[in-house]
């Protein structure tokens, strides 16, 4: 007997899961350790975020690290940091990464948001 899978109740179950666990963190996070937890196939996995979602797995995960790095980046706490340190904490395997995809989430570089924070704050 063939299984069925609910793949909007577990679209909805995977991004809850890797967004409360803020399993984006970790620079070694993959499709596969989310697919192994669940009990479903790597390539279900990126059929659900294709189908449902409407993006890659990866395009989701470094999404919500460019979102992790943005809340670093206007953080007071985090403004001795350099842009290496945000990235690493925010789950990219270096600065460039971080660059890339922050350019094409929010149009803008990681260095450039910190400088126009900066004269947010001055302000």
């Amino acid at each position: 007997m063939k299984k069925v899978y609910d793949h909007k109740g577990l679209a909805v179950e995977i991004k809850k899961f890797i967004k409360d666990n803020r399993l984006y963190r970790d620079i070694h996070f993959s499709r596969e350790i989310i697919a192994k937890q669940l009990g479903i196939s790597p390539a279900r996995i990126s059929l659900i975020f294709k189908e449902e979602l409407e993006t890659t797995f990866y395009d989701f995960v470094n999404k919500q690290r460019v979102y992790h790095a943005r809340k670093l980046i206007k953080s007071p706490k985090h403004k001795d940091d350099t842009l290496e340190d945000i990235a690493i904490q925010s789950g990219f395997s270096n600065r460039m990464t971080m660059h890339r995809m922050y350019v094409k989430v929010y149009g803008i570089t990681p260095g450039e948001e910190r400088k126009n924070n900066k004269h947010d704050n001055e302000q």
